[in-house]
């Protein structure tokens, strides 16, 4: 296995930071990004248990952020080989009721963030012939209640990534995407409160639908993002698997 220089978004908690820690086992340097000061506590973790991070701030929605924090890593560790385009919230309303601004703003951070990274660091990867992105989707990218800007985000994150993997494929680059369904993170404090749970009732509640009988964890997340990014996974490219506990279709 060749060490490579990987760059994950939205690494400061939950699934982005799994993905970095996981990332960072088997070698590789991770340049974690993140708008949160967070992502130097992960970093840090990262460092102590003997891998090589980089905490880095940015809104990844700013082309100049994103131009300046691909610079940055590049400058410490090196050209970016595997991308992880990770970065996202949710912000949940009934579509009648969603605020323009939490509609821009989940949309920005997903579709568009993930675009400017893609354009930030394909180049370098095209270059050396070799690259790997992969961008975190969602279960909820089929259909969800309460959250069309994320469904919409995330079922164009998809799209984006069909269409980038046929554009990059020629150049050695795959584009692939992971998506998860119910992962108990940060995020799934907010989750519950929006249905009237405590946390507990709300794991123990989606516990009971899934056919695995168990939610899943970052690191769930994480070993299907490692195999998209290995070596030899060039052929497969364009591909969105869930990570969810349950078939889909």
């Amino acid at each position: 296995m060749n060490t490579r220089v990987a760059l994950v978004t939205g690494a400061g908690s939950g699934i982005g930071a799994g993905i970095a820690q996981a990332l960072a086992d088997l070698g590789h340097r991770v340049a974690l990004l993140d708008r949160s000061d967070s992502v130097h506590e992960v970093a840090d973790k990262i460092t102590a248990s003997g891998g090589t991070a980089l905490a880095v701030l940015a809104d990844i929605s700013d082309p100049d952020a994103v131009t300046a924090a691909v610079d940055q890593v590049t400058a410490e560790f090196g050209p970016v080989e595997i991308l992880v385009n990770n970065a996202g919230f949710a912000r949940d309303h009934h579509v009648l009721d969603m605020p323009l601004s939490d509609w821009d703003d989940v949309v920005n951070t997903h579709l568009r963030g993930s675009f400017l990274l893609l354009k930030a660091t394909a180049p370098a990867m095209s270059d050396a012939g070799w690259g790997r992105i992969v961008n975190i989707s969602s279960v909820s990218a089929i259909v969800d209640d309460d959250r069309v800007n994320y469904v919409a985000a995330k079922a164009g994150l998809e799209g984006f990534t069909r269409g980038a993997a046929l554009d990059l494929a020629p150049h050695g680059i795959t584009v692939n995407a992971v998506g998860p369904g119910f992962v108990v993170t940060e995020m799934t404090k907010r989750s519950a409160a929006r249905k009237g749970r405590t946390l507990d009732e709300h794991v123990e509640a989606m516990r009971r639908t899934l056919p695995r009988g168990r939610v899943g964890t970052p690191h769930d997340i994480a070993r299907a993002v490692l195999f998209f990014a290995a070596e030899d996974a060039d052929y497969v490219t364009g591909q969105v698997i869930y990570v969810s506990g349950r078939p889909h279709r």
